[in-house]
Formats: C-alpha cells, sequence, structure tokens
C-alpha cells in the first residue's frame, strides 16, 4: 500500500480503509520516539509525516495490556460512520495479528508467539487538547473564543446523538482537539456505543471521574443523558476554569473508597454529600 492512499483519505478523494502495518511503521519511522506526541494508560500516540508533507497522527494500542478486539472494532465502527467539523477526521486502521518464532531453550522446537498490532490513525491536530487550555485561568482565553469552543462541542455532540445515534461515553477536555484556528473536535471514541446496541446496564465502567453522571457511575445507566452530564461540566469548566461548583448549601461531589469508610475493600463508588 502506497503512502498515497492516506494523501487521498486525508483530502476526501477516498474513505476509511484497513491499513498495512508497514504503511503505518514507515511514516512514524518505527514508531520512533523522537515522533511520539502522547501517552495514555492504553495507547501512544506518533506523528506520521507523509512524503508531500502533511502530517498524522498514530494511535498504537500498547502490546502489554491485553487488547480487547471488541472494544477495538466498536471503536473502528463507530468511527467509520461519522464525519463532522467538530469529530477528528478518522483515516483508517490497522489489526495485524502474526506469529513470531521464539527458540525453545532444550528443544529443537521453536514456540511461536502471537504478536498483535491494533492501531488507528487520524488527521493531525496541532494545538494539543482542551485540557491544556483551560488550566491556569484559562491561559488568557477571551470569552468569545470561549464561546466558539463550547458551541463546537454542542454541534459535534448533537451530530453523534441525534445523527448518529452514538454515545460517546468518556467525553471530557482531554479528549477534544483544538486545531490552529481554535475549532474543536471530539475524540477517542474507546467507550461509544451506538443506541440500538447499548445495553441498559453496562458491568464495565471505564468512565472519567467528575465527567461521568452518576447514574452510569454507580449503575451503568447508559442514555444520552450521560453525554449531556459531560458537556454541562465541561462548559462549568470552561467557562469558571473548575468543574466542581459549591453552591451556598455547601453540596458538592466526592469520591471515597469503600475501605475508608468500613475498613473493606471494595469497588469505587460515588458518594454525593449534602450540607455537610
Amino acid at each position: 500500500m502506497e503512502p498515497e492512499v492516506l494523501e487521498h483519505i486525508l483530502d476526501g478523494r477516498e474513505k476509511p480503509t484497513n491499513l498495512q502495518l508497514s504503511l503505518l511503521r514507515n511514516i512514524t519511522e518505527n514508531f520512533s520516539e523522537e515522533l511520539e506526541i502522547g501517552k495514555g494508560g492504553f495507547a501512544t500516540v506518533y506523528k506520521g509525516v507523509l512524503p508531500n508533507g502533511n502530517v498524522v497522527a498514530v494511535k498504537r494500542i500498547m502490546n502489554r495490556h491485553t487488547i480487547d478486539d471488541t472494544l477495538f472494532y466498536r471503536e473502528v465502527d463507530s468511527l467509520l460512520a461519522v464525519n463532522h467539523q467538530n469529530i477528528v477526521q478518522f483515516l483508517g486502521y490497522c489489526a495485524s495479528t502474526d506469529k513470531t518464532a521464539r527458540p525453545q531453550e532444550g528443544s529443537k522446537a521453536h514456540i511461536y508467539a502471537e504478536v498483535r498490532e491494533r492501531l488507528l490513525c487520524f488527521e493531525y491536530v496541532s494545538n494539543g487538547s482542551l485540557q491544556e487550555h483551560i488550566t491556569d485561568e484559562l491561559r488568557g482565553l477571551e470569552w468569545n473564543a470561549r464561546y466558539q469552543i463550547i458551541k463546537g462541542i454542542c454541534e459535534g455532540l448533537d451530530y453523534l446523538l441525534n445523527e448518529k445515534r452514538i454515545y460517546h461515553m468518556d467525553l471530557k477536555p482531554l479528549n477534544i482537539l483544538l486545531d490552529s484556528n481554535m475549532v474543536p473536535k471530539i475524540t477517542d471514541f474507546g467507550q461509544s456505543r451506538y443506541d440500538e446496541k447499548s445495553q441498559t446496564m453496562s458491568t464495565n465502567r471505564w468512565g472519567t471521574r467528575g465527567y461521568c453522571p452518576p447514574e452510569y457511575t454507580l449503575y451503568g445507566k447508559m442514555s444520552p443523558k450521560s453525554d449531556m452530564y459531560s458537556l454541562g461540566t465541561i462548559i462549568i469548566e470552561l467557562v469558571t476554569g473548575d468543574k466542581e461548583i459549591l453552591n451556598n448549601n455547601k453540596i458538592n461531589v466526592r469520591y471515597f473508597e469503600d475501605g475508608d469508610i468500613d475498613g473493606k475493600k471494595q469497588e469505587r463508588k460515588l458518594l454525593w454529600l449534602t450540607n455537610k
């Protein structure tokens, strides 16, 4: 597969497709540390430089974690379905599985270990995440800039929920990228669900503390209201610089381990403390 295919997808001449591992290795210089632009708990993101000078972003899921193909293909399904100026442009994916021969001590036979690579490719968004711009007193963002960011996030979310019937389920400043014109683009669809395929209850809850509604954190209930709750929190944070607001009744939201209360190590729960 020639690098030109990415150039054609980037300018809209072709649609996102399955990409060869060799192509993604080539444009990232074999996933060079020098081209690393972001790293999280489950993936590393690299710059990929195309022959014409254009830059893309390549997200490589870390092999030290068990790669859940169900989650991977769910994310790909969501990304293939969307096309909006306020959602990061998806260029393609790579799902490569190979066998590597490793000598077996004391034997002529080899152990054939399975090596899996799961990668996603996107447009490169140059201005970082919204998270970087809402710290330090919003870093001097004028009100009009904040308003346009809020407006763009709302339009992108409206497209997801009302046109595509997709729940994002992990909307937060870190998952909103800003381009050179400060246009917001929603990204990271790893927890997304189609409305018709979503379950009323979810046992696997991976949302981010502070941005998830209590009905999801406590009971795993999913609905469009989940993303609306996250949106409201982001708007508060963009306007005030803080996602927690104390009113006159001192209503607050706090997180505890059950072990802090009864000495037993149990799963984290959300406790709403009112008038304390």
